[in-house]
């Protein structure tokens, strides 16, 4: 993505926001997520984590609640 498209797409998700986006911080932050994920294990296991995480909250939100931790364990018993 060219200089220019990219500050247009940022400048256009910052439109919809109230707040700036500090592009340098956001930099920063990825560095970061990639040097402690280097390899595709990682990565897959930084992303289950999250995925588990957001149908927690949406079970949630449709009045199912369930905990993390039960999605883990039926998530393993469905692996094995």
């Amino acid at each position: 993505m060219s200089e220019t498209r990219s500050h247009a797409k940022i400048n256009a998700v910052t439109a919809k926001s109230s707040e700036p986006i500090d592009v340098d911080a956001l930099a920063t932050k990825f560095r970061q997520w990639r040097a402690q994920h280097k390899t595709p294990g990682t990565v897959i296991a930084a992303h289950r984590e999250a995925l588990l995480e957001r149908v927690a909250q949406s079970m949630t939100f449709e009045g199912e609640p369930i905990t993390e931790a039960r999605l883990k364990f039926l998530l393993n018993q469905s692996d094995t």
